[in-house]
């Protein structure tokens, strides 16, 4: 029998708070992959393409889903830059991720939904 995590599914993060967003498609086999995102904060808006919507160019610079934690951090083209992160865990009372979507100016409290 396998027991699969909350952490552990596949498909997509939409994270929100106020001041900011992060829309995340991900695949998750044996390990995480981020697959394209568009997040808002502070007002600019990202997007690792147009598939993803409209906004500043930026990609993935690492991925990690460690028990119930997520860590994605996102950097400028040229991989010189973090430029926006996302440290969410999933929270059972709520059935939600909640955590922090942080840019170089900017943190936001945000809370998060599988989909």
């Amino acid at each position: 029998m396998a027991l699969v995590s909350p952490a552990q599914a596949s498909g997509g993060l939409f994270c929100e708070g106020e001041g900011g967003s992060a829309d995340i498609a991900m695949g998750r086999l044996v390990v995480m992959q981020v697959l394209g995102a568009s997040v808002e904060i502070g007002g600019i808006t990202y997007s690792t393409g147009p598939e993803r919507g409209e906004g500043e160019p930026f990609a993935v610079g690492q991925a990690f889903a460690e028990g119930d934690d997520i860590m994605v951090d996102f950097v400028d083209p040229n991989f010189e830059d973090i430029i926006v992160s996302l440290r969410v865990r999933f929270d059972r009372a709520t059935e939600s991720f909640v955590g922090v979507l942080r840019s170089q100016t900017m943190q936001v409290d945000v809370t998060c939904m599988e989909g």
